[in-house]
């Protein structure tokens, strides 16, 4: 199961996973791994995965309407109106510690003999990814489709004009950590449960980071394309599908740039060993 930490979204875990629309778009995430032991508690693994990250304003429904004036952080998300939908492929190695392996009497203690064993881990890895948009061609039957944001330029990245940023990369360096733990089904086979985070150095996992701008730039960006030009407007603030009428002034803060994005997992791990020695070369 996997989950996105950036601008769009909630800004509370507590909401994130509270919220009723959020479990009816559950996105998941799978991979595979190959994990060598050195030492009792203490094993390296290399693994490759990929998935599907989503988030969305309206999960700030509730907060919005409860909230005490149009300044309040949900109604501002949830008015913002925006939302989602990240492939991701990543890949990392990972040191994996087994305290109670690694800090006991491997031999004599029961609890480095325990099939039941919690675990930390932390490594580097990288990542590729590439946001899309839900972009709607028909409003009388509600007809959307999902866009590639980038392309966009949705904050007026690579625009020939002082202040605009440059256009993100879609590639990130990732730091992964999380908890878990694993039971020995046998001498081969085992399952695992874990959570890892990763923390990546981009602030646009969802397209999302600095500024509103003034709607004409795309006019001028795309001229002799007003199909594209519309489509970035639209998805540059979809704020008049809620109130109509509704627009964001240039300038205006579409999210936080101070704060990169995350994401992270809860998985569920099978995983059968290869080398299964009687006596392993540490004894």
């Amino acid at each position: 199961m996997s989950d996105m930490w950036a601008d769009v979204g909630t800004k509370s875990p507590i909401d994130h996973y509270g919220n009723s629309d959020y479990w009816k778009n559950v996105k998941m995430m799978g991979g595979i791994y190959g994990r060598y032991t050195h030492l009792p508690g203490l094993s390296f693994r290399l693994s490759i995965a990929n998935g599907t990250l989503y988030a969305n304003d309206v999960w700030n429904k509730t907060g919005a309407q409860g909230a005490a004036s149009f300044s309040d952080d949900y109604v501002q998300r949830y008015y913002r109106n925006l939302d989602v939908k990240t492939t991701v492929w990543e890949s990392s190695l990972m040191v994996e510690i087994s305290p109670m392996e690694l800090f006991t009497n491997w031999e004599y203690s029961r609890l480095a003999h325990s099939r039941f064993q919690p675990y930390l881990m932390v490594g580097v890895g990288g990542m590729y990814f590439n946001p899309r948009g839900s972009y709607t061609k028909n409003y009388e039957t509600d007809y959307k489709e999902w866009v590639d944001l980038r392309p966009l330029h949705t904050e007026g990245q690579n625009f020939d004009k002082a202040g605009y940023p440059v256009n993100y990369n879609q590639y990130s360096i990732i730091i992964p950590a999380g908890i878990g733990f694993r039971v020995d089904m046998g001498r081969g086979l085992g399952l695992g449960l874990e959570y890892v985070t990763r923390y990546t150095f981009t602030d646009y996992l969802d397209d999302v980071s600095g500024q509103y701008i003034d709607p004409l730039r795309f006019d001028i960006a795309y001229l002799g394309d007003n199909v594209k030009a519309d489509m970035a407007k639209k998805m540059a603030d979809k704020s008049f599908e809620l109130a109509p009428g509704t627009k964001h002034t240039a300038g205006q803060y579409r999210g936080d740039p101070k704060n990169k994005d995350m994401y992270s997992t809860i998985s569920l791990n099978f995983f059968w060993k290869i080398n299964k020695r009687n006596s392993p070369w540490w004894r």
